[in-house]
Parts: structure tokens; sequence; C-alpha cells
């Protein structure tokens, strides 16, 4: 099982912003379209509406061009997401399989955040220790949607 989006437990991951061809700055950020077996693809699928139904410019949508991925497998390492920037317009999300099954009790709202929080270093955001989705702390049992001050800090940004 693979995909390609994802949320940090331990590791810092580097935020970056996504330009668009022009040099301007873009909050719409594509995904080269995962696919997973129906237990993976509704939690999946929910991070990016999560995302795109704030009041923000932030907007995640599926296209075969893009160099964007989200990727779910079983990993040795002890985080549950990872992003890491590959260019300036582009991202890999890494969502780690073993680690969530092992420490989730509300499995699909576990992966759904870790996914919301990954999305956000798309986005130029960082960890803080606030009510946010981007707290490490969070409880990703149950917060599933960027908050907010997520949406007020891709709003200041974009």
């Amino acid at each position: 099982m693979t995909a390609a989006l994802v949320a940090t437990q331990a590791v810092p991951a580097p935020a970056l912003a996504h330009w668009n061809g022009t040099g301007q700055l873009n909050a719409y950020i594509s995904i080269y379209p995962y696919n997973y077996n129906d237990t993976w693809m509704a939690p999946l699928d929910r991070s990016l509406s999560n995302w795109n139904a704030t009041a923000s410019p932030a907007y995640f949508y599926k296209d075969r061009l893009s160099n964007s991925t989200l990727t779910v497998t079983s990993y040795s390492d002890t985080w549950y997401g990872y992003y890491q920037a590959c260019g300036s317009s582009c991202m890999y999300v890494r969502v780690n399989s073993r680690t969530i099954n092992r420490d989730a009790s509300n499995w699909s709202n576990f992966v759904t955040s870790v996914v919301v929080h990954e999305l956000g270093h798309g986005l130029n955001l960082a960890h803080n220790d606030i009510t946010s989705i981007m707290n490490h702390g969070r409880n990703r049992n149950s917060m599933t949607t960027p908050q907010s001050h997520d949406v007020a800090d891709v709003n200041a940004y974009y």
C-alpha cells in the first residue's frame, strides 16, 4: 500500500512556499492522484477537503501532471507523517501506516489529522505550541481540521 501525504511526529518538517510560473505565491497545490483501498482513500481525500473548506486560498487537488505525491507505507521510523519539499512547487508527503496503526484510537481521524498537518507544511506553516493542526501535541484522534490560527496564518501569507 503506497500513497503520498504525511504528518510528522518527532521530525521537524521544513516549510516551503509554493510558487506559480509567474513568480507569485500559489496556494493551489496539486497532488499526483493516489490510489489506495477505500479504508485509506476516505481519510486521505478528507484531508484535502478539510483544507479546501477553510476560508483561505488553500486548495489541494489531484492532477496526473503533478510532481507532488502522497504516499502511505510502513516505515521503520517513529514519525506518523513526513513532509519534504522537492522544489519551489513540489512536495512529498509520506504517511507511516505502522505508527498510525499502532497508536490511533480513532484511526480515520488520526490519518486525516496527520495528512492535514503535513499539507499545512506545504502551505508554509511551521510547528507551534497553540491550538492548531500544526501543534505536535494536538490530539490526532479528534483534531482533523485546520484551526482558526492555521487559517489566519495561510491568509496572512497568501
